[in-house]
């Protein structure tokens, strides 16, 4: 894809860049960009399609993704989500010398380089982790000078040892990646074009008849901006928007194909299998089961914060005496 290159300025009084923001829609305010900065993004409120490099996933409240300079990306929340209030986001944006240049040559850094080396690719980290660090990260922004600093380390430190995370874009992405300022308007097209049409029957023939191609033009120039087959490209996008249905609607799986453009059970599950290594059932499953652990954490860390009766009297009666 040819993303936009984004000019990053960094805050008053720091050497970073942090912001907690609301926007009418990430699909009309950020388009496919990319930056020389890292980038933290945790989403607050919204949800629906994030495209990193080569890599399109589904996402909610409470993604968190850590993205290296230069890799293109964007966020495309879905118009029912916004039934909920306007997409909520807290961003991080700095270079890896904002700390000094000498702090990643240190050995007591290293977990910290390594961070920054996976962030390449981008990295998607657990919900567990979202949950630990999603508060800093929002108190951070209205935190200045060192103490923001320190804040930044400290939760960049949390990342550095989270266990549970995952790539995003395909190791060979940025090898194969043809950034060429011609195919920008044409990507972003076609992106708009399949994304209203996921219900309906897509003709690759149609979309190129769009662009003033022939057919095979519109797969050869597809392939190359995106290192996928315009096939490909829809079912992705088609099973996302499954697996945010099975996740937010009580719908029933043979209801969600349909509403994704699959006139053929056995298709969708096909197809969903071969993108999520497990059937739309398993898919519902394990989700659930992950939402029971995250509500757990939360509950067992509010309770661990909540002073006991016995403390609370304590103090009362201490400051009494005095």
């Amino acid at each position: 894809m040819d993303p936009q290159f984004e000019s990053i300025h960094s805050d008053a009084d720091s050497s970073f860049r942090c912001l907690h923001f609301r926007c009418r829609t990430f699909a009309v305010d950020h388009a496919w960009h990319y930056h020389p900065e890292y980038e933290l993004t945790w989403i607050i409120r919204s949800e629906g399609t994030r495209f990193v490099g080569d890599s399109i996933r589904p996402y909610g409240p409470g993604d968190l993704v850590l993205l290296g300079p230069e890799l293109p990306h964007c966020w495309h929340d879905e118009p029912a989500s916004r039934r909920s209030g306007s997409p909520e986001v807290v961003v991080v944006q700095f270079r890896a010398d904002c700390f000094g240049r000498d702090l990643l040559e240190l050995d007591a850094a290293r977990a910290l380089g390594e961070l920054f080396a996976k962030a390449s690719r981008g990295v998607c980290f657990s919900a567990a982790t979202a949950i630990e660090v999603g508060p800093p990260l929002l108190g951070m922004t209205r935190q200045h000078g060192l103490t923001r600093m320190a804040r930044l380390l400290e939760i960049l430190a949390v990342l550095s040892a989270a266990g549970d995370t995952s790539f995003l874009a395909s190791q060979d992405y940025q090898l194969n990646n043809d950034i060429n300022p011609a195919n920008r308007r044409r990507i972003e097209l076609v992106h708009r074009w399949v994304r209203e049409r996921l219900k309906d029957e897509i003709s690759q023939a149609d979309i190129a008849r769009c662009l003033g191609l022939s057919p095979p033009a519109f797969s050869r120039f597809f392939r190359s901006a995106t290192g996928k087959t315009f096939v490909g490209f829809v079912n992705t996008l088609r099973v996302n928007e499954a697996c945010r249905l099975l996740s937010g609607t009580g719908r029933t799986i043979t209801e969600i194909a349909m509403a994704c453009g699959y006139q053929n059970l056995s298709n969708f599950n096909r197809q969903f299998l071969a993108l999520r290594r497990m059937n739309p059932s398993e898919y519902r499953r394990q989700l659930r089961r992950r939402e029971g652990r995250a509500t757990d954490l939360l509950r067992l860390r509010a309770g661990s914060r909540t002073p006991s009766s016995g403390s609370t009297a304590r103090r009362r009666a201490a400051g009494g005496r005095r």
